[in-house]
């Protein structure tokens, strides 16, 4: 009895084009050649035929009379179905004009309802698929003669198809095998361009072994280019490769559409998130000290899409591998070694300072997932959502400057810790660490959980196979506690020390022999790059694919000093940088301590601010041994402790105060008085600069001339980063020269 005339594109071919029918919007390189040539490539090597890459929108088809010619030879029943050949093409056609676009096939909710059908019947129907896809109705319902006529539909061409190929069968079932290989081979070369695919392959070359001798010695070529948009940036290649081209399919198809909504509604990515994106995508380790609250929105979709992308990517490959040996566990056949995962699930970590950072993270996180069901969002809403005191907090700091209010608006909280766990439908909050696929988490929360170096409450094994970590915001964990960053990256990817459940025969060769830290892509984002941040990219930053340094050009914050005021920057001669710290006091309890103490009544208006909390503790310290007049003011004084300090500088009745910087950041007090400031070390951020020395013209008395007002600042050669931000960028290498130990600028 023949078959009725079929008019659904097959599983094979739905799953097909939800993955490749569709050329990326976001992509860099968005050219219908793209598309032709990769279609063009695996046909060739079939046997059969390539793509001419014309359409029939209005130009001419070179080899339509062939195309034809070859179908009339292929006995074909009426009643029997379209060619699927032939409505593979027209589907890569589509309704438009542009190469890829799907016009009206299935939805994604449809596509991802099959997953409820048998797991041996769909590994049968679809041996490369990463997620099982529903029948669904297709566009292509006209028959050859009809879309001839009409002229509506696009479809690409085939050359020199070979009819004796065809004619061999009347059945469709040599037509389906066409298809099925000639789309293997697309899928296979859309994978092969893949940088992640390549980066964490399961792969024994000699390429892999010569990039790991070269991190593993530190032996980098390094190439520094300017920006136009990003600014300075430092590459160190590996093995002589170049930096790669832009991924022109640089997101999963299912992700395109939350990224647009997430992304404001731009169908495409900003100039910034093009070059931050291509970056991430390329999968070196990135240090980037340009971020500032105008990009933060723009970097911060960036690198969730970038980590979702990841989670996306690898889940796929899982299951397109389980699928694999599902078939051959059916067809009792062995298809050898899969390996595709490491020691336990958690592949991407994100490190932020505050929950406030967290809360908006998650969210973005939740808009690209697209699930139809968030668990534990009633719960997460309550721990890490505005709390009760944000309105009253936010009416305190309205005074504050804008930076200091966008920091701390929000839950403030630094001890948190959240796994997200991820399917098809659903994502869970709060899941266990061991069950989650993404953990979003505090420097002091991982502290907590991973235990005391010497307790027995020690377990680190979750972050045994993290491929992406992100650390956000490091300019604020700088004013946290760092040494809990870095016990974290000393105890990431390790082997673990209990098997936690784990399928052996499908972990990689390379994370089985210890080099899953050289597979790790590690990006830290900041507002300024530190010795901090530069000695965790010099030591645990070693991607095989290489790394970059980013940097912007300073104009200097002096540039923003409007108050009429002297300043000085003295040298400070050191011996070598360990004796750095011991030098500079050395200097300041010699030089301008004695100075200090026999100031009169009129000149006690001065402060001394100090960078380094170690720093002050051990001035404090020093100037209460030798009794000195003078208050201290850290981010652990009381609210009363520093409105009294402040009110006796102004009075005059102090010498002098000390004021760390970790006081400025967490408070931003308007000290009134001041008409000499002292700057033990440069801040690191150079605002805090051009605050302070501002802070002289708003808070003296008209009858303080300029003449009374002073400034001094002490820095060695080893500043040049600190240097660089408040002199500028050209100004640096004058003063770190050491021709002349003074600068002066008015």
């Amino acid at each position: 009895m023949p078959r009725a005339k079929n008019t659904k594109l097959s599983r094979k071919e739905l799953q097909h084009l939800k993955e490749y029918g569709e050329l990326d919007p976001l992509s860099s390189v968005n050219d219908d050649k793209d598309l032709d040539n990769l279609i063009s490539n695996a046909l060739s090597r079939s046997g059969y035929g390539k793509f001419t890459g014309k359409l029939r929108s209005g130009k001419s088809i070179t080899g339509e009379s062939r195309y034809q010619k070859g179908l009339s030879k292929q006995k074909k029943p009426s009643n029997t179905r379209v060619d699927a050949y032939t409505r593979l093409l027209k589907s890569f056609g589509g309704t438009s004009g542009r190469a890829g676009h799907i016009g009206a096939v299935v939805s994604d909710d449809e596509l991802e309802d099959s997953e409820k059908v048998e797991v041996v019947k769909e590994v049968t129907d679809t041996s490369d698929n990463s997620e099982s896809v529903e029948e669904g109705a297709s566009a292509d319902t006209k028959s050859d003669e009809e879309m001839q006529s009409s002229g509506s539909e696009d479809e690409y061409e085939v050359d020199a198809v070979d009819s004796n190929d065809l004619e061999s069968d009347e059945d469709d079932s040599a037509a389906m095998t066409i298809v099925e290989k000639a789309t293997d081979e697309f899928s296979e070369v859309c994978e092969a361009n893949d940088y992640m695919e390549r980066h964490y392959a399961d792969d024994d070359s000699e390429l892999a072994h010569k990039k790991l001798a070269a991190v593993t010695n530190k032996e980098y070529e390094h190439t520094t280019k300017e920006d136009t948009v990003l600014g300075m940036e430092v590459v160190y290649n590996v093995a002589g490769e170049k930096v790669k081209p832009a991924n022109p399919r640089p997101l999963k198809q299912r992700l395109v559409r939350p990224f647009h909504k997430l992304n404001k509604g731009r169908t495409e990515l900003t100039k910034f998130q093009q070059g931050m994106f291509n970056w991430f995508d390329q999968y070196r380790d990135v240090v980037f000290g340009g971020r500032t609250h105008e990009n933060e929105d723009e970097l911060t979709t960036a690198y969730a899409a970038h980590a979702m992308n990841h989670i996306a990517k690898a889940k796929d490959r899982e299951h397109k591998n389980n699928a694999k040996l599902a078939k051959a566990h059916a067809a009792g056949t062995d298809i050898g070694e899969l390996r595709d995962r490491g020691f336990t699930r958690p592949r991407v970590l994100i490190i932020l300072p505050f929950r406030n950072s967290a809360y908006k993270l998650i969210r973005k996180l939740l808009m690209l997932a697209s699930a139809e069901q968030e668990m534990n969002s009633s719960r997460f809403m309550k721990e890490y959502g505005p709390d009760e005191e944000e309105e009253e907090r936010h009416n305190a700091n309205t005074r504050k400057p804008d930076d200091f209010q966008q920091t701390f608006a929000g839950n403030i909280d630094d001890a948190f810790r959240i796994g997200l766990q991820l399917h098809h439908k659903s994502v869970k909050l709060y899941a266990d660490f061991y069950r989650a696929d993404i953990i979003v988490a505090s420097p002091i929360g991982l502290r907590m959980t991973t235990g005391a170096e010497s307790g027995d409450r020690k377990d680190f094994d979750f972050l045994s196979s993290i491929e992406t970590v992100i650390v956000d915001q490091c300019d604020v964990l700088l004013m946290q506690n760092w040494d809990h960053l870095v016990h974290v990256f000393e105890h990431m990817n390790l082997t673990p020390k209990k098997d936690h459940g784990c399928d052996f025969s499908r972990v990689r060769s390379w994370c089985l022999d210890g080099m899953a830290r050289y597979r790790r892509q590690t990006i830290m984002l900041s507002e300024y790059i530190t010795p901090e941040i530069q000695a965790i990219f010099n030591s645990h930053c070693g991607s095989i694919e290489g790394k970059v340094r980013i940097k912007p050009t300073y104009a200097g914050a002096i540039a923003d000093v409007v108050a009429q005021v002297t300043q000085v920057l003295k040298w400070v001669p050191v011996k070598r940088l360990q004796s750095v710290v011991d030098d500079r006091f050395t200097h300041f309890i010699e030089q301008i301590l004695p100075g200090l103490e026999k100031t009169t009544m009129s000149d006690n208006h001065t402060v001394i601010f100090v960078s380094s909390y170690f720093d002050f503790v051990r001035i404090r310290n020093h100037c209460r041994g030798k009794g000195c007049s003078f208050a201290a003011i850290s981010e652990y004084s009381t609210k009363t402790e520093a409105m009294q300090a402040r009110r006796k500088l102004y009075d005059g009745s102090l010498q002098f105060i000390l004021y760390s910087e970790r006081a400025h950041f967490y408070h931003r007090y308007p000290i009134k008085g001041i008409r000499h400031m002292v700057f033990y070390s440069l801040p690191d951020r150079p605002r805090y600069y051009s605050e302070m020395v501002n802070l002289m013209l708003t808070s003296n008395e008209e009858s303080v001339s300029p003449e009374q007002l002073s400034c001094v600042a002490f820095y060695t050669k080893y500043d040049q980063l600190k240097i660089e931000r408040i002199a500028g960028t050209k100004l640096a290498p004058q003063l770190l020269s050491g021709e002349r130990s003074q600068f002066t600028f008015a």
